[in-house]
């Protein structure tokens, strides 16, 4: 079973990083040593400071996580 929107939101607070699809294509949100990335699989990643600037402006396909999120396979967090 997947995770809600609500869940991923708590995760990340916590610096948990995930591994998830949308349309097909893999993305990971993870922590580096100053950013959160959110990052399609073999294209570019897009860098935020926060985990709440990153749930606030990150975009796939122009939609932001929380739009998208009931359409994303979570079953297997990688």
């Amino acid at each position: 079973m997947g995770i809600t929107y609500e869940e991923l939101k708590e995760l990340l607070l916590i610096g948990h990083e995930i591994e998830f699809e949308y349309n097909k294509k893999r993305y990971s949100i993870n922590c580096g040593q100053d950013y959160w990335y959110l990052t399609e699989y073999y294209n570019k990643n897009q860098e935020f400071k926060t985990t709440e600037e990153l749930l606030e402006k990150g975009r796939i396909e122009g939609k932001s996580l929380e739009d998208i999120w009931s359409n994303v396979d979570t079953r297997a967090v990688y």
